[in-house]
């Protein structure tokens, strides 16, 4: 491996991420949010008074003026796509944040991660507040200076591979579903802390079944994790966006992020969040499946991972595309470490 390369893929390209987030800023946040008219019309209904009952997301959530106010904008967004028209969005932004949500606490169980990514709570309520377009190609740029694509006979082992698949089912599956089954308000609101759920189901686990004396190898939990993540969002995928192909107007609409402005006094609150998450997750996915490529060890593995990358993100979705490649990246992590335990007997 060259000093001027990662993985085989030039260390000079790591530059593309920073450009990234900046693009994530002005497409995200300055055009999605303030140039489409997004902000004004979440405080025209979070603005009402919470007795008039004007608006179904404008209640009480803690009694706090300004904490309700911004509670009552984030809800609204999200239920904005809670009907028959925007569900399949809905959907596919929930499947692929599983996947986003859960590679930083992976990493952070690894023995030579590093300490200043060790927070992977902290990393996923930033995205929470701050878009996860802007902030996970910093993630993944940082993920990679650390050696994070490069790592070797570095297993997850017993202990941390439970509690990390009882942190995707506890913390994010099941608030997940609670919130795009029931149409709550307040489950919407709740959701929003999503990772310091995860963190704490983690902790608990940890707790019961502390790391500590369970060293074994966890190699088949993390991939029956990823395998979880797969399935699940393959099936989704399926069901709710592969009927979209039928109609370019609903791949259109639901699908592909607008490449011009949209005029503000003429779109619902629905057409300027479908706008911000189309190009929220395009960032988020895009920026995940990019540090992909520098898991590669050769041209050829490089121009595999671009096949499986391109072919995966159709037919089953970008959150089971990266849940495989995770998968591969793990099956080839425990044949290194399985390698060199042999070597050293």
């Amino acid at each position: 491996m060259s000093p001027t390369s990662i993985s085989g893929f030039p260390a000079r390209m790591l530059a593309v991420f920073p450009f990234l987030t900046l693009a994530a800023v002005y497409m995200v946040m300055v055009r999605c949010l303030y140039g489409n008219g997004l902000v004004p019309k979440l405080h025209a209904v979070c603005g009402a008074p919470v007795e008039g009952g004007s608006f179904p997301t404008r209640i009480a959530y803690t009694n706090i003026p300004v904490l309700d106010f911004n509670l009552c904008a984030i809800v609204t967004f999200y239920h904005s796509l809670m009907n028959t028209t925007y569900r399949p969005l809905l959907i596919l932004m929930c499947t692929t944040l599983s996947v986003i949500a859960i590679i930083p606490f992976a990493e952070a169980t690894r023995e030579y991660h590093s300490k200043r990514l060790k927070m992977p709570a902290t990393i996923c309520m930033i995205f929470q507040l701050c878009s996860c377009a802007v902030v996970m190609p910093i993630y993944w740029g940082a993920f990679a200076l650390t050696g994070g694509t490069t790592r070797r006979n570095d297993r997850i082992n017993q202990g941390n591979a439970e509690a990390l698949l009882f942190a995707l089912v506890i913390g994010y599956a099941i608030p997940t579903v609670c919130m795009v089954v029931f149409e709550d308000p307040v489950v919407t609101a709740m959701w929003q802390f999503f990772p310091l759920f995860m963190k704490i189901a983690q902790w608990a686990h940890s707790k019961i079944r502390p790391p500590s004396h369970h060293t074994g190898s966890g190699y088949g939990t993390v991939q029956a994790m990823y395998l979880l993540v797969y399935v699940t969002s393959a099936y989704l995928h399926v069901a709710h966006i592969w009927p979209l192909f039928n109609s370019p107007a609903l791949v259109q609409k639901l699908i592909i992020p607008p490449t011009a402005p949209l005029d503000p006094s003429a779109i619902s609150v629905a057409e300027a969040v479908a706008a911000f998450l189309k190009w929220d997750m395009a960032f988020a996915a895009g920026s995940t499946i990019l540090i992909t490529l520098w898991f590669a060890r050769s041209l050829t593995g490089l121009a595999v991972l671009i096949l499986w990358h391109v072919s995966a993100a159709f037919l089953v979705g970008p959150a089971a595309a990266i849940a495989g490649i995770m998968m591969w990246r793990e099956a080839t992590i425990n044949a290194q470490a399985i390698s060199k335990a042999e070597k050293a007997r």
